[in-house]
């Protein structure tokens, strides 16, 4: 007995729709990534460079106090 050919149809639709999402997904979440790495390197490492150094400078150590001066990396 052949399969019916309207609910092949249906599936390989079905199918392209599930791939097409996923590669839609992968591609936002590669651009996402993308714009948190680029914030990382342009705010927050400079940021805990800047705090580093003038933490030097007043010969003081680092501590947890110098983490809460540092901008979060938020989604």
């Amino acid at each position: 007995m052949r399969k019916v050919p309207k609910r092949d149809m249906l599936f390989d639709k079905l199918h392209r729709g599930v791939v097409w999402t996923c590669m839609g997904i992968t591609v936002y979440g590669t651009y996402l990534l993308g714009v948190r790495v680029y914030r990382y390197f342009t705010v927050i490492r400079p940021a805990q460079q800047q705090r580093e150094l003038e933490m030097l400078k007043e010969n003081a150590q680092p501590s947890a106090a110098m983490l809460d001066k540092i901008p979060e990396l938020k989604g």
